[in-house]
């Protein structure tokens, strides 16, 4: 990458000359109150020299200022700027040394240094660390991530600052002292020029501290407003800072989370889509969070569920291209879903055209007490009727019809991972699911095609309009099983619970 002049903007540049225009005025007095034989010059002499050494200061900082910056430089570009702006307040101080020596030889050479002293402490002192925040602000940094280095720390920075403000202003009020006390006194004028000069550095001192603060506060305020958006739930924006200290770390860290969590419910939306949200949710607390891999096996749950497939689908499997066959049968599964979802079931998986949907599994989104599985399944039943219906009403032109059978069993079942430790899926087996198959076998005429186990009933008990449907043989059950089913309900709309 090529090195470019730095551009700065016209008002740096007028903060720039008003702060060179400071010191010459600062170093105006200071020469008449602290440098002894200097102060005896006459007033336009001394004005000239002042003027002669912040000129070629100001001249020489805007040359330092404006030349390129190696892209490879370990320090900021603001921490650059301010190191060569140093550098010519302190080449100002040499100058006025050299300047005052070549026109006064007989002075005192303590009398030239003590001259400089007035660049090296306003200038390279204060007005540096006021140029500084100046920067800052023109040429934010770009903030460090984890595996880099801190290019600036914050102790360092206020270390500095303390030793600036402090040690400067002690430095030029001790001077001023030791003069006024060398002539046994001073006269009133010279205490009143000396109250100034203390106010002027205090009060400079006070600005460069307050304008710090605000710096510091303004990061601060950004970081936290990311902290607030990330725990609202808005994981989008990003933490900014314009330093590279240790706030430019904390800014790499709340992004890093929001991050990540951002990744999390990316996860979880994808997971969600291969099973049920619920599960997903449940995965990624249980286990997610804590690092821990999922467990194999399961857990006893006293659960209703649902089967539901496809009566006569091979020979219309075989009728149907592919792709199109993949086309009806995602609507299909769309709306079968939807129908369950709606009643705050599972759905566990498909099985070629089967679904199998699980109630009572887990805490319904709305957390109502009260809320009965048993009844959620039936209303599910009934609204994927309902549904199939209206989807066979887009299939009539195609001269395609879907048939389907429900069948609904309540039991115990082992809820839990199956499978091996490098391929598993979260499932419900047992007998209890395998009767909730079987019923829906014998869902077809001349049976309606919506069976529920005796069971099922019972749970139900008089919250729907319950009959009975006689007796069937299941495989595997001993006993011939009473079956029972629904009239129609109301139409509801998808999204209402009905409960």
């Amino acid at each position: 990458m090529a090195n470019t002049s730095l551009r700065i903007s016209p008002r740096v540049h007028l903060w720039l000359l008003c702060g060179t225009v400071l010191s010459a005025l600062f170093g105006f007095v200071y020469a008449r109150l602290v440098c002894q034989y200097i102060c005896a010059l006459p007033t336009d002499r001394l004005a000239r020299n002042i003027a002669i050494v912040s000129l070629a200061q100001f001249a020489l900082r805007h040359h330092l200022l404006t030349r390129p910056i190696p892209w490879q430089s370990a320090r900021t570009t603001a921490r650059t700027l301010f190191l060569r702006s140093v550098l010519s307040w302190f080449v100002a101080g040499a100058l006025a040394i050299g300047l005052h020596f070549a026109l006064y030889p007989d002075f005192p050479v303590g009398s030239h240094f003590k001259f400089a002293l007035a660049y090296w402490a306003l200038g390279g002192g204060l007005c540096t660390q006021l140029e500084y925040l100046l920067f800052e602000q023109e040429f934010p940094a770009q903030a460090v991530d984890g595996a880099n280095p801190l290019r600036e720390r914050l102790r360092d920075r206020l270390i500095e600052g303390y030793a600036i403000y402090t040690l400067t202003p002690a430095l030029v009020l001790l001077l001023t002292l030791l003069r006024v006390v060398r002539e046994l006194g001073g006269t009133t004028q010279q205490v009143i020029e000396s109250a100034l000069l203390m106010g002027v550095f205090a009060g400079m001192a006070l600005l460069a501290a307050l304008l710090f603060g605000r710096s510091l506060r303004k990061d601060s305020e950004r970081l936290m407003e990311a902290v607030r958006k990330v725990g609202q739930g808005d994981f989008s924006p990003r933490a900014k800072t314009t330093r590279a200290d240790e706030l430019s770390q904390v800014a790499v860290g709340i992004n890093e989370m929001a991050s990540g969590l951002l990744l999390r419910e990316r996860i979880r939306d994808a997971f969600g889509r291969f099973v049920s949200p619920q599960v997903a949710t449940e995965f990624i607390e249980t286990y997610a969070k804590s690092g821990r891999s999922a467990e194999l096996g399961g857990k006893r749950r006293d659960v209703v569920i649902l089967f539901s497939d496809l009566r006569d689908f091979t020979p219309l499997s075989e009728s149907l291209p592919p792709e199109r066959l993949i086309e009806v049968l995602n609507g299909y599964f769309a709306e079968m879903v939807a129908a369950i979802h709606q009643q705050h079931g599972i759905v566990d998986k498909f099985i070629g055209d089967a679904v199998l949907a699980v109630f009572g599994l887990v805490d319904s989104p709305t957390g109502q007490a009260g809320e009965n599985p048993a009844v959620s399944a039936v209303r599910a039943a009934q609204t994927m009727q309902r549904q199939l219906r209206l989807y066979n009403d887009t299939l009539r032109q195609q001269g395609i019809r879907l048939s389907a059978g429900i069948g609904i069993h309540a039991g115990e079942v082992i809820a839990g991972y199956l499978g091996t430790h490098e391929r598993m899926e979260y499932t419900v087996i047992g007998h209890n699911v395998n009767v909730a198959a079987r019923l829906e076998s014998k869902a077809r005429e001349p049976l309606p095609t919506l069976l529920f186990s005796d069971e099922v009933a019972r749970r139900i008990g008089h919250t729907l309009p319950v009959r009975a449907a006689g007796k069937v043989q299941l495989k595997g059950v001993t006993s011939e099983m009473p079956v029972f089913t629904i009239d129609e309900l109301p139409t509801l709309p998808i999204g209402s619970s009905g409960q």
